[in-house]
């Protein structure tokens, strides 16, 4: 940990000792369509329905990336990757354009379907569990205030868009 940062949030199984909780909330993969997609019109997907189209997945260090690939190890279908990208805006983009799916978590969401001519559906817990966000900070240093007013910011949001 490199310590650049008075907060971070971060998405991954990883505990590290040097930093504390400030809060956690669950967070269950989407997958993101076009809203012309024939995906577009379930409420909830399978990963094997996914794996019918071509996907953009984010790269390996990242927590829905290794979600996805410890899904799949068990699959007895693979995706089909057309293409990868650390940039989730990117990959959102990249999907409506050409009608791939990717997938992302709530929080790097829209609130709303079909903006920018995309949806976002749960991916089946079967196939892929939830996750913990988390909102940490480095153990020990008390935060400047701007930060620690954004941190009290963000349980809030945490709180009442995703408890």
């Amino acid at each position: 940990m490199d310590h650049f940062a008075d907060l971070a949030i971060v998405f991954e199984p990883v505990g590290l000792n040097e930093v504390q909780v400030l809060a956690r909330v669950r967070q269950q993969v989407h997958a993101v369509p076009a809203t012309d997609h024939p995906l577009a019109h379930k409420s909830v997907l399978r990963l094997g329905e996914c794996a019918q189209f071509p996907v953009g997945l984010p790269t390996a260090p990242y927590g829905v990336r290794h979600l996805i690939d410890r899904a799949l190890m068990g699959a007895s279908s693979q995706l089909d990757i057309a293409i990868g990208s650390d940039n989730f805006e990117f990959l959102r983009r990249y999907a409506t354009k050409e009608h791939l799916v990717t997938f992302q978590i709530p929080i790097g969401l829209p609130l709303v379907d079909g903006i920018d001519d995309m949806i976002a559906r749960p991916v089946d817990t079967r196939d892929i569990p939830e996750d913990l966000l988390y909102l940490r900070q480095l153990r020990g240093p008390t935060l400047p205030v701007a930060a620690a007013k954004f941190a009290v910011q963000l349980e809030k949001v945490f709180a009442t868009r995703f408890d």
